[in-house]
């Protein structure tokens, strides 16, 4: 099964309706608060779910709470979508909690207007999951479908994914050479502010484009990656301060996320393999010697290949993924 999803802006809904659903989320970050200080100070059992009789204190709160930054999930009880016949493409019916007011208890509904955009319309042919994510300036719905046969027919490439060329095929195709000037960038601002923000939002939606526009799948039955599971956990103190900055804008999850989605759907395989030695390796006689790597190039002192070095690594991560061969290491590791 296929999950995807999609994010729409808020924006279009008028002021009054926005504050109610600000005050919506006051309430439940006050819960929600509640709820995780009694689950730590051990008054409430640990569950999946906690049921109504479980949950008293939610008339009877009080005190500073700080739970922010939490998106919603509403069932199809309290949320719909509806098609749109005028300017917008849909409207969201969404049924507030009970609000008492005059004794009587009341159930406030909102209808918030949507447009589609590009990414949201690859989905049209998608079922709707039920539920429906809800936070302070988004709205995002979850699409499904069954995931098609994978490709039996076609070739098999490496990927090697890195800082200053986001993918290097073992083809020798380069992809996103410029995403180094959007790392940089993200590196001058400062963390938290919303030009940070907005430059990790350039960051992603650059990453998506470049793969969806220079990756072309046609004639590809099985994408190869490594799998960097901590690829910069243990950067600390062995590489310089300014470049270790730049290096943790790098967002090697993302890109490979992305990638495995595009093979998802383009019915291709898609392997991890092993990450060891790959960029020390020799792709053609197999070697392996730290001092080959010398920067953008390799140069093998054994047989004397001399290529780019992010080529000789996707090379070696095919070969890994398809064939899975044993790695000796020599004595000048």
């Amino acid at each position: 099964m296929m999950i995807r999803s999609t994010k729409h802006t808020l924006k279009f809904a008028t002021n009054s309706k926005r504050e109610q659903i600000n005050n919506l989320f006051l309430i439940y970050s006050l819960y929600l608060q509640k709820t995780i200080d009694m689950l730590w100070n051990k008054e409430i059992l640990l569950k999946k779910n906690l049921s109504s009789k479980q949950v008293t204190w939610m008339d009877n709160l009080g005190g500073q709470y700080i739970v922010k930054n939490f998106t919603i999930n509403f069932d199809e009880k309290f949320i719909k979508s509806e098609l749109s016949n005028n300017t917008f493409d849909k409207w969201i019916r969404l049924r507030l909690p009970f609000i008492k007011t005059n004794k009587k208890v009341e159930r406030i509904e909102l209808l918030i207007p949507i447009k589609e955009h590009k990414h949201s319309l690859k989905y049209t042919d998608w079922k709707q999951a039920k539920s429906i994510r809800l936070s302070k300036n988004y709205i995002s719905f979850i699409f499904e479908k069954e995931a098609e046969p994978l490709k039996q027919e076609g070739k098999s490439i490496g990927l090697d994914c890195g800082y200053k060329k986001l993918l290097v095929s073992s083809e020798g195709q380069i992809i996103g050479k410029e995403l180094e000037q959007i790392y940089e960038k993200i590196s001058k601002k400062k963390q938290g502010s919303k030009a940070f923000k907005r430059a990790l939002i350039e960051r992603n939606n650059k990453i998506n484009e470049v793969i969806n526009k220079e990756l072309k799948l046609d004639g590809i039955k099985q994408i190869v990656v490594e799998d960097l599971k901590s690829v910069k956990s243990n950067s600390k103190g062995k590489i310089r301060k300014q470049f270790n900055n730049k290096l943790q804008r790098w967002s090697y999850p993302k890109v490979i996320n992305k990638v495995d989605r595009f093979c998802e759907e383009s019915r291709t395989l898609f392997t991890k393999t092993n990450p060891s030695y790959t960029s020390q390796q020799c792709s053609v006689c197999g070697a392996i010697n730290k001092a080959n790597r010398k920067g953008e190039l390799y140069q093998c002192s054994c047989c004397g290949n001399v290529i780019d070095a992010d080529y000789n690594a996707a090379i070696n991560i095919l070969h890994r993924g398809v064939y899975s061969p044993s790695i000796q290491k020599e004595m000048n590791l």
